[in-house]
């Protein structure tokens, strides 16, 4: 299922906020899942949809990266450019270590 990473060191959560409350929010994850099996050091791990205001919605997608060769801020600009994702915002940022 999906690619493998040989290490995870970070994940990252963004918030993709449509410009409408009418974009399809399940065809912008698989847009983005196709973005990400794209990328050598990147992985979608999960999305969810989450109520905003007003009816509109925003999708959150979680993505796992290996620290030595991110691609994050080409990632955000490659979902930037989908013709109904209006803005691209990191909410969180985990730095994963060793147990």
């Amino acid at each position: 299922m999906g690619k493998e990473i040989k290490k995870v060191n970070t994940d990252a959560k963004l918030r993709i906020m449509p410009k409408g409350t009418d974009v399809d929010l399940k065809k912008m994850e698989s847009d983005i899942r196709e973005i990400l099996s794209k990328c050598r050091s990147s992985k979608f791990h999960s999305s969810e949809i989450k109520p905003i205001a007003f009816g509109l919605s925003a999708l959150e997608t979680v993505i796992l990266i290996t620290e030595a060769d991110s691609e994050l801020e080409g990632i955000e600009d490659k979902i930037s450019d989908l013709p109904y994702a209006e803005s691209v915002t990191e909410t969180d940022i985990y730095l994963l270590s060793d147990i």
